[in-house]
């Protein structure tokens, strides 16, 4: 059985170039996080067993990265898309650092909730930071 591996998995970010994208150099892990929220469903005829339905859904990214500078395109943008707070595009491609357009597998436009750097001691400065959906996917493939 063929087993999906994690480093085939890049996040990439919209250049100033409309429809283009670059890599975020120096990823270490991404997350993407789902839920729903509920909806009580259930009536006193249900009792002793309450009932829901999904709300609305919440999509949230987590990534770490190594920032492997200079890295104009890449994690200096999404530094400059924290600061602002405008959407800006992003891209989850497959085929790791080689992923061309059509690997995409993950496309919406996000806001740059937090972005965190720690500068341990003896330690390579490391840079999380999560994001969120400004509008629903256009592409939405993830497994």
């Amino acid at each position: 059985m063929a087993k999906k591996l994690g480093n085939d998995y890049r996040l990439w970010i919209e250049s100033s170039t409309p429809g283009t994208y670059n890599e975020v150099k120096g990823q270490t892990t991404l997350t993407i996080n789902r839920s729903a929220e509920s909806i009580d469903t259930s009536t006193k005829d249900d009792f002793p067993y309450g009932t829901q339905a999904q709300g609305l859904r919440t999509l949230t990214i987590d990534c770490e990265v190594y920032p492997n500078l200079p890295d104009a395109n890449g994690f200096t943008r999404l530094e400059t898309a924290s600061t602002t707070g405008t959407p800006t595009g992003f891209q989850i491609r497959k085929g790791g650092a080689a992923g061309a357009d059509e690997d995409a597998i993950f496309e919406a436009s996000l806001y740059v909730g937090s972005l965190n750097t720690d500068m341990g001691k003896n330690d390579v400065v490391k840079s999380n930071f999560q994001l969120s959906l400004a509008s629903a996917p256009t592409v939405d493939t993830l497994a």
